[in-house]
Formats: structure tokens, sequence, C-alpha cells
């Protein structure tokens, strides 16, 4: 059986077209972001978290390759359920919308970074 090729830790083989290449980056940030971590930490807690784990983790994927849509909507949604301390199974009530929380904080937003945008920033460096 051949081992998959790694580069500090990250897988670097396979088809980014396809969910399954995905799956290790969403499932980091999934572990990170999870919810006893959130029962933890205060709101501006959960804040930095958000901010920290997602650029972390998904830098070298996002630098290299586009991401998928429906794996943008995936990240997006463990950030949202994490930041409003989502515990249970259950909809609770995001009072604010979340191209408002990933607006610069000049404009009155939180800061956090859009994972699209993010990715296109860093693929530009290609071109």
């Amino acid at each position: 059986m051949e081992l998959p090729l790694k580069y500090l830790g990250t897988r670097i083989e396979g088809n980014p077209r396809r969910i399954v290449f995905w799956n290790p980056i969403v499932d980091k940030i999934r572990l990170r972001l999870s919810r006893w971590k959130g029962r933890m930490l205060s709101m501006a807690g959960r804040m930095c978290l958000i901010k920290l784990v997602i650029t972390a983790i998904s830098l070298f994927y996002f630098s290299f390759f586009k991401e998928l849509i429906v794996v943008r909507n995936q990240i997006r949604r463990i950030q949202a359920k994490f930041l409003w301390g989502w515990e249970s199974e259950e909809r609770k009530i995001a009072w604010v919308k979340w191209e408002n929380m990933c607006s610069s904080v000049v404009v009155s937003g939180l800061g956090i970074k859009d994972i699209g945008c993010f990715n296109n920033a860093l693929l530009a460096k290609w071109k």
C-alpha cells in the first residue's frame, strides 16, 4: 500500500475538484472548533479562535487550490455554529448576517475572513 504524499502534514495529492480531497481540512476545522470549546469561551474568544483556526489550517490548501462552493459552505456553517454557540442541533437565531460579520472592523464588522475572498487573494499571487 502506497502512502499519500504529504507536505507539512497536509495531503498534496489528489483531485481538488472532488469533495474527498477537501475532507481532511474540513475535519481539522471541525475538530478545532468543537462544541465543548465553544461552551468554555466567551464570544470574543470564539471569534478569535475562528480567525486563527481558519487562517492557519487552510492557508496551504487555499494558496494552491480553488476551493469548491460546497466546501466553502461547510466551513462557513461550522464557523457560524461555533460563533453563535450552538450546543445542540436545534436552530438558533443568528442576529447578524454572515456577510456583515466578515466585513472589516472599520465598517462595523467583526473582521472574520470570508473564505471565498481569502482563497481568491491567496490564488492571486500566482497570476
